[in-house]
């Protein structure tokens, strides 16, 4: 174990409570600094942090002087982002503090779409076709210009939030102002009245779970995605390691460091989307932070024994850590999801997923009396199985098989007297 170091995390959330348990352990003294006093108990880390500080997440003044108001100024040791939507606020502080992080720019592309695809496109990453657009003209002549199918999407939101595949202009309009009505995203940060256009590309949905030592890959593996049925985009498997398209591992790995080194990461975690199409791996986008979805959580650890959310608070402490694999297993998880819009009557099939041998962990959220929907983004998701196996084929039918297992029945809704008459 290293020295003790005081370790400040800005909003732990979602993946990013893993850099807090990953610190705790570690033996540092951790500082959270938070929007509300409540969000440890809200995200699940209450008993892993030593110290909270309360700042507006969304403006990097207000983070700067939450850590110049306390007994923390001038000792912090690092300064990490522990959720996306800060990455860059945090990079801009830890820049003023003199700690070690992601530079603000590459921060501040990797938020921004339009920003990322402007750096791969200069770079001669091989991406999407695109533009940038403010109005439904605008879109229209950008999707006419592109060729449909296109993607709309929002510059700088997640989840798969906003994302629509169009096939045509009358579908165009109808996404544009519903994406217009679209203004805050994740704790309230918000949406960007810019969006882009997209080239639709088809193909195989990849990410590479990538850690940089100067510029050069540490570790890199490559996640297998299934995605849910147009025109929405939820993921809904992931398969570590891939066990399609093994020939091509090394192609998506030079692509995905090729990409990163565009948004100018050259150091720590990175999550890269791709897609390998008839031409060859094309870029999604970037994320400079380890992979969500349980994949570095539990997937990377499953399968290689890495945990890389450790690794990273090294990497930011200045301190050297091993990437090296102790083992060679796969994992994979599986996302349940609702075949259709309605109220829940009956959930079956969750008690028995403890008999299986390949399952590692389950979380059924769902349960009776929830209305529930067909999933547009990650938030519409209703629970997961993960599993562990000899081989990543063995894993995903697993995964498949159990999720696949858990039965939903609806209720039949009572119209009201006056429309079932």
């Amino acid at each position: 174990m290293s020295q003790s170091k005081i370790v400040a995390f800005v909003e732990p959330s979602f993946y990013g409570v893993s850099f807090a348990k990953a610190a705790y352990a570690q033996g540092h003294k951790v500082v959270a600094i938070v929007s509300s006093v409540d969000n440890p108990a809200l995200y699940g880390y209450e008993g892993i942090y030593h110290d909270l500080l309360v700042a507006d997440i969304r403006e990097e003044q207000s983070i700067y002087d939450a850590i110049a108001g306390s007994a923390y100024y001038g000792k912090l040791d690092a300064l990490i982002p522990a959720t996306d939507y800060a990455s860059h606020l945090t990079a801009r502080v830890a820049e003023r503090l003199g700690l070690r992080g992601v530079p603000y720019e590459a921060a501040l592309r990797a938020r921004n779409k339009d920003l990322a695809r402007q750096a791969y496109e200069a770079h001669g990453v091989p991406g999407a076709k695109y533009e940038k657009v403010g109005t439904f003209e605008e879109a229209a002549r950008a999707a006419d210009a592109i060729g449909y199918p296109v993607v709309l999407k929002p510059t700088n939101c997640a989840s798969s939030q906003g994302v629509y595949y169009i096939h045509g202009e009358a579908e165009l309009r109808e996404a544009f102002e519903e994406l217009r009505q679209f203004k805050v995203t994740y704790m309230d940060f918000k949406v960007r009245d810019e969006y882009l256009i997209e080239e639709y590309i088809d193909g195989q949905e990849f990410s590479v779970e990538l850690f940089l030592e100067e510029g050069r890959p540490a570790f890199a593996a490559v996640t297998e995605k299934l995605t849910s049925p147009l025109p929405y985009f939820v993921e809904v498997l992931h398969t570590l390691p891939t066990s399609v398209h093994q020939d091509r591992e090394a192609d998506l790995i030079a692509t995905a460091v090729q990409a990163v080194a565009a948004i100018g990461i050259t150091g720590g975690p990175s999550h890269v989307e791709l897609k390998l199409s008839p031409a060859g791996p094309r870029i999604i986008e970037v994320n400079g932070r380890p992979g969500g979805d349980q994949i570095s959580s539990d997937l990377l650890v499953q399968a290689f024994g890495i945990d890389v959310f450790a690794a990273t608070v090294r990497y930011y402490l200045g301190e050297p850590s091993s990437l090296a694999p102790d083992r060679k297993r796969a994992a994979a998880i599986a996302y349940l999801t609702a075949e259709r819009e309605g109220i829940v009557e009956r959930v079956a099939g969750a008690a028995e997923l403890a008999d299986s041998p390949y399952l590692v962990r389950a979380n059924i959220a769902v349960q009776p009396g929830d209305r529930v929907k067909t999933a547009r983004s990650s938030d519409d998701r209703l629970g997961y199985v993960i599993t562990a196996a000899d081989t990543p084929d063995e894993a995903k039918e697993a995964a498949r098989a159990l999720i696949g297992s858990i039965g939903i029945d609806y209720r039949e809704e009572q119209l009201p007297i006056a429309q079932a008459t």
